[in-house]
């Protein structure tokens, strides 16, 4: 995303956080463009990197084992999602991803093990009583409320699309759409269903928000308990990520980094195994070597 080549470098800013909290008029505009563009970006499907890092976990090459804490769970999401009750009652956890990406690939290529560092776009909470939602039911309300609307902006947005080529209508990381009028004076968005009275905000860690302390410190201990840290496809420009490496260094816990182009530990100028490489076809060799071993 801040690679290079990413959308970031090319001009998307995304939302920021208190834009969504305080202002209606953006969570409109934010709500409309999701109605562009989330659908696509819902559809995304996992590539052979992610493939790779799931079945490197499958058959125990990466992950590590550490003692379980219960300030590593969210406390209201126990109360309402079965599964992280059950995490709880465990003595050890297990971690083998931490990601940035919000869009739920490594999840959808079968990795089980993993942390989203930054929440995940498919899941809703709310602001007022924080009661959690799916996103798909979420949008099939948001598009039967605003079938007008939506059908308009796709007519305009394929007027522009059919004129010239224009980036703006690319699909970006979030599912971020680019509409044509930037008129969402008329958005309807629907409230909570359990409390009738707040909004909901998609499960992610928007810009200037910070990651929920539980995470970090889950994290923390799962990179403290390991023999090694591989970064993969990140450029490390913000802190959510860079501090594991950090921490790692300082543990003296051996670090590679698979990216194209430079990162924020090597402009830092941190001691680490660095593979300048593609991340997919790299993945895959690695899988193929050690499912020999």
């Amino acid at each position: 995303y801040r690679g290079h080549q990413g959308s970031y470098h090319n001009g998307h800013k995304p939302m920021i956080h208190d834009q969504f909290i305080s202002s209606e008029s953006h969570r409109r505009r934010y709500w409309g463009r999701a109605l562009i563009g989330w659908r696509d970006f819902d559809k995304s499907k996992p590539n052979v990197g992610h493939y790779a890092l799931a079945e490197l976990e499958q058959e125990e090459k990466i992950g590590v084992t550490f003692e379980n804490n219960m300030n590593y769970y969210d406390a209201t999401m126990t109360s309402q999602l079965p599964h992280h009750h059950r995490h709880l009652q465990q003595e050890q956890q297990q971690l083998s991803i931490i990601t940035q990406n919000v869009d739920g690939l490594h999840r959808r290529a079968g990795s089980i093990q993993t942390t989203e560092l930054h929440g995940r776009t498919d899941r809703l909470k709310c602001m007022n009583c924080g009661s959690y939602r799916s996103r798909q039911e979420f949008h099939s309300e948001l598009e039967g409320l605003n079938r007008d609307w939506l059908r308009r902006a796709l007519k305009e947005n394929k007027k522009v699309a059919a004129a010239e080529e224009n980036n703006k209508l690319h699909q970006r990381p979030d599912g971020d759409g680019h509409v044509v009028s930037e008129d969402y004076k008329d958005i309807i968005i629907p409230p909570c269903k359990s409390c009738g009275i707040g909004f909901m905000k998609p499960d992610v860690v928007f810009f200037g928000d910070i990651v929920p302390r539980h995470r970090v410190q889950r994290c923390n201990a799962a990179v403290q308990a390991s023999d090694g840290l591989l970064c993969i496809g990140s450029s490390l420009a913000v802190l959510s990520a860079f501090r594991f490496v950090r921490t790692a260094i300082q543990k003296g816990i051996p670090v590679a980094i698979l990216n194209v182009g430079e990162t924020r530990a090597e402009a830092e100028g941190m001691t680490v195994t660095k593979i300048e490489s593609p991340i997919g076809p790299t993945l895959s060799a690695c899988l193929s070597l050690v499912s020999k071993m």
